[in-house]
This record gives C-alpha cells, structure tokens and sequence, in this order.
C-alpha cells in the first residue's frame, strides 16, 4: 500500500472516530496546499482543524501554518495520529508555534468533548 494511501486510510479512521461522537466532518482533499489542514470537524459550539499524522510527527513548519490557520477562525488546531500499538487516535493540541531545530512540542493531549466536559463542569 502506497503511503498515500495509509495516509488517505489514516484520515478515514480519525473521521470515524469525530464522526462517532457527533462531529460533522469534512475532508480537505487538497491537504498538501498551504492551510496542511486535512480535517475540518465541527459540531454546536466547537471547530476542529485537524492535521492527520499516523506517527504523531509533524515538522515546524506544518505545525505553524496548522496553529495559523486555525487562529483565522477561532479553531483549535490539532495533531491526530495512532494510538499505542497503533489502536484508537489520540489527539494532540498545538498551543504555540513551534520553534524549528527545537525539542519543544507546546502542546497537551486533547480529548474528543473535552469543550462540551469542561462547559458542563
């Protein structure tokens, strides 16, 4: 299998898991542009940009223009990727750009209606 197509494969997955849990979810076909955002979920009160990356690595640049991006429209910008062992997603929310040739990753894991949890609370 080409790794377009355990890409493709990968952002399928991760639209099934948001779709699971109430999200509508549209897929930004043209991904490799300039937005690199490849998923677009949303549901009453919450707006997900979502860069699919099996491994969970993303480089300085992707992960700026992502953070970018979704700060035009209030989006939370996020890193999807396998779970341990490869089962489930796990999301990742980016908080600041990324400084380039830095270990830095400021981000947190994020979790599918931590908004509508932390509203609740």
């Amino acid at each position: 299998m080409s790794r377009y197509a355990q890409g493709t494969r990968f952002e399928h997955k991760v639209r099934d898991v948001l779709t699971e849990n109430g999200y509508e979810v549209v897929r930004a076909a043209g991904s490799k542009g300039s937005s690199k955002v490849d998923l677009i979920a949303f549901k009453p009160g919450e707006l997900l940009f979502i860069q699919c990356k099996r491994t969970g690595l993303i480089g300085p640049s992707e992960w700026n223009k992502v953070v970018e991006v979704a700060s035009w429209v209030g989006a939370l910008p996020l890193v999807a990727s396998n779970g341990h062992l490869g089962r489930g997603v796990v999301f990742d929310l980016l908080l600041a750009p990324k400084v380039p040739r830095s270990r830095h990753r400021p981000s947190r894991r994020w979790f599918v209606d931590q908004l509508a949890q932390e509203v609740a609370a």
